[in-house]
């Protein structure tokens, strides 16, 4: 299993309170498996991904257990943590923009890592950014390399962040509301990308997002979390016909539908 949490809770805690906001959450991503993680606005998505990758201090009381690639997070020293985020796991952020240094070309961001962290030298890297660049659509690879962040588009600069992603060949894609900033044309471009890698690589992937529907046209699984709690976990075959539960029924109904007009 690439990613699988047990128990997974987790409080803010500050000199005079504190705020539960993970509460026993469980759950789990197979390789070449698409999971959902569904629920509105604050009800701890984004959270679950940072604590899955560690990157809460003593801010917060984490308790249970994630395990990446069957290396557990919770408790892991520095250096187990900069492996996993290294070698096993990359998160792809809702905003390519703060993702990426407004004041750095688009190669340089992107071969920093794989130059300090993995040991390439500059040419390997740039080598291997041109060829991730083409393989999620963008078009004159080495000009975007040249580029700085505010010469592209939402949607190229998400194919750029995707590339930076997949650059270190993870087992496990974290995508919080990666689309969700994007018209409908790019959204679908850029979960054809998603789709098409994690085919090509076995990856697993945990999707993170507030939209149900999307969610259910995708996804293999889908965990729906409501203030920070598992309500429910809904599976192929049927999704939403087995949905149970009334926050899931509720989310399910809040979405807009199309309906045909009949002509008189």
């Amino acid at each position: 299993m690439l990613l699988r949490a047990t128990q997974l809770s987790l409080e803010f805690v500050s000199e005079n309170d504190r705020v539960s906001i993970l509460k026993g959450i469980d759950l789990c991503v197979a390789p070449g498996e698409l999971v959902g993680l569904v629920g509105e606005s604050g009800s701890g998505k984004s959270t679950t991904a940072r604590a899955a990758l560690g990157l809460y201090g003593d801010e917060a009381d984490i308790t249970g257990s994630v395990r990446i690639d069957d290396i557990e997070v919770v408790g892991a020293d520095a250096r187990t943590l900069r492996d996993i985020r290294a070698n096993h796991v990359a998160l792809v952020q809702q905003d390519p923009r703060g993702a990426l240094n407004p004041v750095r070309r688009i190669g340089d961001s992107l071969a920093e890592r794989l130059v300090k962290v993995h040991g390439l030298r500059r040419d390997e890297a740039d080598r291997r950014i041109v060829a991730l660049l083409t393989a999620v659509g963008l078009s004159n690879p080495e000009l975007r390399m040249r580029q700085y962040p505010h010469e592209l588009s939402g949607g190229m600069l998400q194919r750029v962040v995707i590339a930076a992603a997949l650059s270190t060949n993870p087992k496990l894609l974290l995508a919080d509301e990666a689309t969700s900033a994007l018209d409908v044309t790019t959204q679908a471009e850029i979960i054809a990308i998603f789709q098409r890698e994690m085919r090509d690589r076995n990856l697993g992937m945990l999707f993170i997002t507030h939209d149900l529907h999307l969610a259910g046209a995708i996804c293999d699984r889908i965990y729906v979390l409501r203030r920070g709690v598992v309500v429910e976990t809904l599976q192929r075959p049927g999704l939403f016909r087995e949905a149970r539960h009334e926050y899931t029924r509720a989310l399910i109904d809040a979405a807009p539908v199309l309906r045909k007009e009949v002509a008189r």
